[in-house]
């Protein structure tokens, strides 16, 4: 057997060293850690053939050799080091989706800005300090990797004099208890939406045929899912109206075998689009498949009380809805960030977000299904898993389920739940105003850019081509780096609004992703957004219409989309400057952002990070000794 497949077996093994006393700064409540560990792990990356759907394998990324990758499990003031070894024959890189890099820019994981690619063979050390608890994840950000299964978990678990808002569930201190023991065993579920294309080849269909494709065959939970295949009236059943007429209008009465919206020319916009050139595969074949293992299954132990599931949304398209039969969803913590606990019977997860609930056990013991539908009205697309009771094998026998296959509601007033409501626990606010703002525009530049290509500048958009950028952005000095409407420059300490306006009518919302630091979500709203500030714009809008008192504090926020006729959305963010360093800005839907939708931020240029030598020329590992002899 290789050596690499031999240690597969075996990694990551997390290493342990110790160190003393030391204050974890900020966002930690100056709480002090008597030990510090230091905790090692490997990753190595192979290709492989993955059968998530039991329709047929395709090409895959491994992580240890196995999909999903491994979870990563910390504690809060860890020193991480993490080894990536590339055995594959294409570049990558890996990013700790929302870990709080201000001490270790270089650890970020962007090609062309923090870091150069991790070229076949090579390798890359990543060091940073697990400073915020919480729950995040680890991609592929090269090109769109994430969408070959190259992701898994990161766990980081508070330390234990870290207030959690569990009493504002149940003030009773058994239930407390309870709560704290499920947190501690929470398990993570990843959601991806799943092609039978590699990424390279889904994006090769976009360029041969200047289309924009969004249509994919299955979601997976933890790498196993299905492909249904329904029939057609149970789509046209499920269709929106509004789509239902578009089609009608434009010469087509259903959706196809897949549940996609058909290839239209209209829908892509003034651009000579190839539909022949589209694969019946990719949008109109349905094929179907059972994966033999079933349904992922989460076993809980009723006597327990509560169990704790953390939705990550590590998929390259689609937003997700998330319900469980016949249970209240509590969540307690969105990115990573405890919030005051909600109520709902179901929850958003936007690409790239993690949402953390607490389930009350107090349900007949049976077998309880985990629904999840996309959210976008492009693709009638759903997915399963079970929360099974003491290994219960069978459903209840009053099932109650909240919603459809479509993600439509089968309740009446049923209670939803978006990432941008939360509000922090314990409170924390925003600066009343900025020191600087920038305007962006989400839409499609237009010619000479492609059907597929995006921006967020409104005009340029951020070439993939920038990957290969030697020497990245943060390897250089601020005043060496070209000015252009794609990077934006601020100083430290200073507070920036960011006032996002997508273009309608019909329009996507887009998950955007800030590297390096959390945002603040001010608010959002139906129009175009005329003022150069939000101080102007408070002038005109109706009371209420921002949040500066207890705004949600995400690191990925979702835009609103466009539904109908009006001309645009906006949504305004606000950040403090504390990490100096290059960083992205981005939509993570994966095929948006190899489509050029993204802007770098140069933040802090005024205190600019110095790369430590061992980055700059070795990928962070300490070069050889030369003895001469």
């Amino acid at each position: 057997m290789h050596p690499v497949h031999i240690l597969s077996y075996i990694l990551p093994w997390p290493l342990f060293s110790w160190s003393s006393a030391t204050s974890l700064g900020a966002g930690t409540s100056n709480i002090q850690q008597s030990i510090q560990r230091t905790v090692r792990f490997e990753l190595h990356l192979t290709a492989g053939q993955v059968d998530a759907l039991g329709a047929g394998p395709r090409d895959a990324i491994l992580v240890n050799n196995s999909f999903t990758g491994p979870t990563l499990h910390l504690k809060q003031g860890d020193e991480v080091e993490v080894i990536v070894r590339n055995y594959l024959q294409e570049d990558t890189t890996i990013h700790f989706h929302g870990v709080d890099q201000r001490k270790t820019p270089w650890s970020d994981g962007v090609p062309g800005l923090t870091q150069g690619q991790i070229h076949p063979g090579a390798s890359y050390r990543y060091l940073w300090t697990a400073e915020q608890p919480g729950m995040f994840f680890y991609h592929a950000h090269s090109k769109g990797q994430l969408m070959d299964g190259l992701y898994g978990a990161v766990i980081v678990d508070a330390l234990p004099e870290v207030d959690r808002p569990f009493h504002l569930i149940d003030g009773d201190l058994e239930a407390r208890q309870a709560m704290r023991r499920a947190e501690q065993n929470m398990q993570p579920l990843l959601l991806a939406d799943w092609s039978q294309y590699k990424f390279d080849d889904f994006y090769h269909i976009e360029e041969i045929a200047n289309f924009d494709l969004a249509c994919t065959d299955a979601i997976i939970v933890n790498g196993i899912g299905s492909q249904y295949c329904l029939d057609p009236e149970s789509l046209d059943s499920m269709t929106n109206p509004i789509i239902l007429k578009m089609l009608q209008d434009l010469g087509e009465d259903h959706m196809t075998a897949k549940g996609c919206v058909p290839p239209i020319q209209a829908l892509q916009g003034d651009y000579d689009v190839h539909l022949g050139k589209v694969p019946a595969e990719a949008i109109r074949k349905c094929v179907g498949g059972r994966n033999p293992k079933g349904n992922f299954t989460v076993n809980v132990d009723s006597k327990e009380g509560w169990a704790a599931l953390t939705f990550m949304n590590v998929g390259g398209l689609y937003p997700l809805q998330v319900s469980i039969d016949n249970h209240d969803l509590h969540v307690y913590a969105v990115d990573g960030q405890y919030i005051k606990p909600v109520i709902t019977d179901r929850v958003y997860v936007g690409n790239g977000n993690r949402i953390s609930v607490l389930i009350k056990l107090d349900q007949e013991p049976a077998r309880y299904i985990i629904r999840m539908a996309n959210d976008l009205l492009n693709q009638i697309l759903g997915g399963f898993a079970e929360l099974a009771y003491d290994g219960a094998t069978y459903q209840p026998k009053n099932l109650q389920p909240k919603m459809n296959y479509a993600g439509q509601p089968l309740i009446k007033n049923i209670r939803s739940f978006k990432p941008e409501e939360g509000h922090p626990f314990p409170s924390q606010r925003p600066a009343r105003s900025p020191d600087r703002t920038f305007k962006l525009y989400l839409r499609k530049p237009g010619r000479p850019y492609g059907a597929y290509e995006w921006s967020l500048s409104g005009h340029e958009v951020y070439n993939m081509t920038a990957e290969e950028r030697d020497p990245p952005f943060l390897f250089r000095q601020p005043d060496e780096v070209p000015k252009s409407e794609l990077i934006l420059r601020t100083q430290i300490g200073e507070w920036i609004d960011i006032i996002l306006e997508t273009e309608g009518p019909f329009a996507q919302s887009h998950p955007v992703h800030k590297h390096g630091n959390k945002v603040y979500f001010l608010g959002s709203g139906v129009g175009k957004f005329p003022w150069a500030t939000v101080e102007e714009a408070q002038r005109t809008l109706p009371p209420g219409a921002f949040n500066f008192e207890d705004p949600s504090y995400q690191d990925t926020f979702t835009t609103p989309d466009i539904a109908g006729d009006a001309p645009a959305v906006w949504t305004v963010v606000r950040y403090n400057v504390e990490s100096p360093g290059a960083w992205l800005l981005h939509c993570h839907v994966q095929t948006h952002h190899a489509g050029g939708m993204g802007v770098v931020t140069l933040d802090g240029i005024d205190e600019f990070p110095q790369v430590p030598t061992n980055y700059l020329e070795w990928n962070g590992f300490q070069p050889p000794s030369l003895e001469l002899k």
